[in-house]
């Protein structure tokens, strides 16, 4: 019989909090089918370097997507190619704007102007339509904060599946 000790807990509970943290961004999923229609979320986990609030979300969308909307986020002003910047209105609806309702081709969508504390976290959510072609997707992120400070989440996977200092979020695209 294996006895724990509360100092065994404590001891690993303070290395987890001990080590720095790493303020990826990262998708909620890793697959998805090809040609399809899916639901994407960018976890933003925490700020910045210094423990500063998150005030703009940049992705960029990779080459072969060839829709991606974006959903508002109150509190948040939201610009993506070939449209007007929109501030989220009611319950985080875009406000009206005339006929701007065509998808996003690949390009920069962005929230900005809001804030999101360092120890709180949040999602960002883009719907979009996967290339036909299998392959892995990569979506840099630019993650800018209160004084300046940015982290770029920007780095494609290393052919030789090594580790990256900045990993870029990454969807894998499966066969149908």
């Amino acid at each position: 019989m294996t006895m724990r000790t509360p100092l065994a807990g404590a001891t690993a509970l303070a290395l987890l909090l001990a080590t720095p943290a790493g303020a990826h961004v990262v998708l909620d999923k890793g697959e998805a089918p090809a040609a399809a229609y899916v639901r994407l979320a960018f976890q933003v986990g925490h700020g910045c370097p210094g423990q500063a609030a998150t005030t703009a979300i940049r992705v960029l969308i990779p080459e072969g997507v060839t829709v991606a909307r974006p959903m508002p986020h109150p509190g948040w002003t939201l610009s993506r190619p070939g449209a007007a910047p929109q501030a989220a209105g009611h319950h985080g609806h875009a406000a009206a704007s005339g006929h701007d309702h065509a998808p996003s081709p690949a390009g920069e969508i962005a929230w900005t102007g809001g804030r999101l504390e360092d120890g709180l976290y949040d999602e960002f959510v883009l719907q979009i339509r996967t290339p036909e072609t299998q392959g892995a997707l990569a979506f840099p992120v630019v993650q800018e904060c209160e004084g300046g400070k940015v982290s770029r989440w920007i780095e494609p996977p290393a052919p030789d599946g090594a580790r990256v200092a900045n990993p870029a979020p990454v969807l894998r695209v499966v066969a149908r």
